[in-house]
């Protein structure tokens, strides 16, 4: 293929068009990344808690090994609040422990009905046995509409003192390095219109 000026051009418009959208689309999600790393951290270390609810979906880390290979150590699992009648018998619940100091991530192996109230009898997929304790429903949670795997470790030291300062440092260092290019953008271009250089020059390749 022979390079013209116009096929160069062409090509330069279409980069262009796409970096455009690229930065129409990145600035958003980011803001909306930072906004929402920002809220997790005000829950977690200004009000102390673990339980964080964002668009309906509550976010957990998989600590124990008992639902492998499923869910492994260090996944982050999403969960959503379900009625007492959509849960069935193979859903993956996540329902506050007996004593609610924790909460737990079991698979239902059967519902049974007491006193009119719904209990369900749950088993980690790794497990050899049931657990002892039925779970009622007003314990349960939600269940598990999906997951990130492996995530969750690294949310865990991001989500210290240290390693908030590293992603703050990072931040300012990428939003520099930005300014620099963008400034040296500037500054070829005014050189370029000051001299009267073709645009295109450094590109005009046959």
């Amino acid at each position: 293929m022979i390079y013209t000026n116009e096929n160069i051009k062409d090509k330069l418009n279409k980069r262009k068009k796409r970096k455009k959208i690229v930065f129409y689309l990145s600035v958003p999600i980011t803001l909306l990344i930072v906004l929402l790393c920002g809220y997790i951290c005000f829950l977690k270390f200004v009000k102390n808690t673990d339980d964080i609810n964002i668009f309906g979906y509550r976010q957990y880390i998989v600590l124990t090994g008992s639902m492998e290979p499923k869910y492994n150590v260090g996944d982050m699992v999403f969960i959503k609040k379900k009625s007492e009648n959509d849960i069935k018998v193979g859903d993956v619940i996540n329902y506050k422990s007996s004593n609610n100091s924790n909460t737990v991530t079991h698979r239902v192996v059967e519902i049974v009905k007491k006193d009119g109230k719904t209990f369900y009898k749950t088993k980690g997929d790794n497990n050899s046995s049931s657990d002892s304790d039925l779970v009622e429903y007003e314990n349960v949670q939600g269940t598990i509409v999906f997951k990130i795997s492996k995530i969750g470790i690294i949310l865990t030291k991001l989500l210290t003192g240290t390693g908030l300062i590293l992603l703050f440092l990072i931040i300012i260092i990428l939003y520099i390095r930005s300014n620099r290019i963008e400034e040296k953008r500037i500054v070829r271009e005014k050189a370029r219109r000051l001299y009267n250089i073709p645009k295109y020059e450094k590109e005009d390749i046959v």
